[in-house]
């Protein structure tokens, strides 16, 4: 798969090589995503800036980071991301290989999940369905995070579904090995 518009290569400019160096060395060579984004080194500074999924003041853990952003890359059909999510944070969020499952194809509710993590998914399934969040949902995320907390889950979930409409239409193929397997129907059924 080749994306619609074609990632910057090496020699990047002066601007880019600065921009990019300032990435996790555990992100080079820079994934299609920032090279694409490249081209226009202001967008892809813009877009780096509004990452608030890294930051280390975070009131989040990283499990309910992942919890959520797997299911809303998940929700968006962004194999792109949700790929590189499951590559680079399944383990460390602790996520089985069953919960990596039902983040694209089980329910909140699925058997899979920790009851802790039921309402990030609900959060997700909702601002993906209603762009809202109800009342009674409202009232179970303000039983378990602080209002602080909550505005980040809503500035994540909003960033990563920018990232899924980047991803989605330019048709980022997979980043070589980074990118975990889409589960297919047949693996749920197992």
């Amino acid at each position: 798969m080749t994306p619609r518009i074609a990632p910057v290569s090496e020699p990047f400019t002066p601007e880019v090589a600065a921009i990019l160096a300032r990435l996790p060395a555990a992100w080079t060579p820079p994934f299609r995503l920032f090279t694409v984004l490249a081209r226009e080194p202001d967008l892809l500074q813009r877009f780096l800036r509004g990452a608030v999924g890294y930051r280390p003041d975070s009131r989040l853990s990283l499990r309910q980071r992942e919890v959520l952003l797997h299911r809303v890359t998940a929700n968006c059909g962004c194999r792109y991301e949700w790929g590189m999510r499951v590559h680079f944070f399944q383990q460390a969020a602790g996520l089985t290989a069953a919960q990596v499952r039902a983040s694209v194809q089980g329910g909140a509710d699925d058997p899979a999940w920790e009851p802790a993590d039921h309402v990030l998914l609900r959060l997700a399934d909702a601002l993906h369905d209603d762009c809202d969040i109800g009342d009674d949902l409202w009232r179970d995320l303000q039983a378990v995070f602080a209002d602080e907390a909550i505005l980040e889950l809503l500035l994540l979930a909003g960033y990563y579904r920018t990232v899924a409409y980047i991803a989605n239409g330019l048709r980022l193929p997979p980043e070589g090995g980074l990118c975990h397997p889409w589960p297919d129907a047949r693996e749920a059924a197992t």
